[in-house]
């Protein structure tokens, strides 16, 4: 009986608290300014599921050409003309410490970090074409990839090794195993 009561107790706790917070979030919207209502195409921008497997990539192709003219006007802004970075806009070098492209272990999670978050100040508005241009170009600059005619798609995308991914391991807290990590 007891324990019954303390059930009901934790439900309603609960729900009065959820009810707290989501009128609260509401009345601060309205007082202060923040926040607002986002509709299905916005966050269609950010639903993507993409793996390492390159399960998930989109259709589209981008190549070298596409990429360059891209970074230019996109992207040199912050990461320089030379990807050497622009710290005083928040972009550290991509050719050395911990953005270092040639340490990602996945070239899908280049496009995946792309698509979603780039450019800084319209995030997730590339096209999959410019994303796969944008992620061809920054691999032959690199030098992960020595093919100045370079085309991706999602096929050639998921077929490429990058040169850091025998360096990882498995965090033993997470819910992978060495076998996500193997080439399928």
């Amino acid at each position: 009986m007891f324990a019954h009561k303390t059930i009901k107790i934790i439900a309603f706790t609960a729900v009065a608290a959820s009810l707290s917070f989501g009128a609260l979030y509401a009345s601060a919207q309205e007082k202060y300014g923040f926040g607002r209502s986002v509709d299905a195409d916005e966050i269609a921008r950010y639903d993507s599921d993409i793996h390492t497997d390159g399960t998930g990539l989109p259709a589209g192709s981008g190549d070298v050409a596409l990429g360059r003219e891209i970074f230019e006007y996109q992207c040199a802004l912050c990461h320089g003309e030379n990807l050497e970075g622009v710290p005083e806009m928040g972009a550290q070098s991509m050719h050395e410490g911990r953005r270092d492209i040639e340490k990602l272990p996945y070239a899908s999670a280049l496009f995946d970090f792309i698509r979603r978050a780039m450019p800084l100040t319209d995030p997730g508005s590339l096209s999959n074409d410019e994303s796969y241009g944008l992620v061809a170009f920054l691999l032959v600059e690199t030098g992960v990839m020595d093919d100045p005619n370079l085309t991706l798609d999602a096929k050639s995308l998921a077929d490429i090794k990058m040169p850091n991914r025998g360096n990882f391991i498995i965090d033993p807290a997470s819910r992978f195993t060495t076998e996500d990590l193997e080439d399928k």
